[in-house]
């Protein structure tokens, strides 16, 4: 091999392995957590739900590969803020948050309630007086009810820990999206009725990047597939009636 043929055996070969390169061809990788009500569950076989089914859709239409990246919640958001290929959902857009990403696609506007055992809650001022909320450790609502001054909050990753806290302690609630209360507590055969109070707050959910996120052709075909999407309202009527 004389010395022009090598040179050019080794640019190819660092061109072929080079992170643009790689990035290109990579497809889209999105990062969420494991969620109820039928949204997303990690299966042996992949990932399965709502979520999933919506991305699919719109993967068809950009013809694009997806990746998922399914991590606790805290983690996903500290990976995603720090990567600049990560695609996180389903992420509320806040006034804390607004710098540390960037916001690509929004999905739906996600109405809130208390969902209690005892009494309905229909408001932040009788939420005060429970023994305690209980909340998703890290979510926004954590922190929309830190913001309002709550100090009775109870942060679980695991949801197991609902139905626990539930029957030990009657005079408490779970601050969540309205739609996600029959379907946890069926699937753990609870014993007691839910009670859906009145929406006390509506959050925006968005398909969201870091701070120093990285477009590519790739993501940004499948960024306007999610946006010709979503509007239609087939993710937001899904979630709504299946979440019952």
């Amino acid at each position: 091999m004389n010395i022009r043929t090598l040179f050019l055996s080794l640019f190819l070969l660092l061109n072929v392995n080079s992170p643009a390169w790689a990035d290109k061809h990579s497809g889209v990788t999105l990062v969420s957590t494991e969620l109820m009500s039928g949204l997303l569950e990690k299966t042996k076989s992949g990932v399965e739900g709502i979520y999933p089914d919506f991305f699919a859709q719109a993967a068809r239409k950009a013809d694009v590969t997806l990746n998922y990246r399914i991590v606790p919640w805290s983690r996903a958001v500290l990976e995603t803020e720090k990567s600049k290929e990560y695609l996180l959902f389903p992420l509320t857009r806040t006034t804390e948050r607004e710098e540390r990403f960037t916001w690509l696609a929004k999905l739906w506007e996600v109405p809130i309630c208390f969902l209690s055992v005892t009494q309905p809650i229909n408001s932040f001022e009788e939420a005060r007086r429970l023994e305690g909320i209980m909340v998703w450790r890290g979510s926004s609502h954590q922190q929309k009810l830190v913001e309002l001054g709550f100090g009775n909050l109870i942060a679980f990753d695991d949801p197991r820990l609902v139905k626990r806290v539930v029957k030990k302690r009657k005079n408490v609630a779970w601050y969540s999206p309205c739609n996600e209360a029959l379907s946890l507590f069926g699937s753990f055969n609870a014993e007691h009725a839910i009670i859906i109070g009145k929406v006390v707050d509506n959050e925006e959910v968005w398909l969201a990047g870091g701070h120093n996120y990285l477009s590519t052709d790739e993501r940004q075909r499948f960024l306007n597939a999610v946006s010709e999407l979503a509007p239609e309202g087939t993710l937001r009527r899904r979630i709504l009636i299946e979440g019952r």
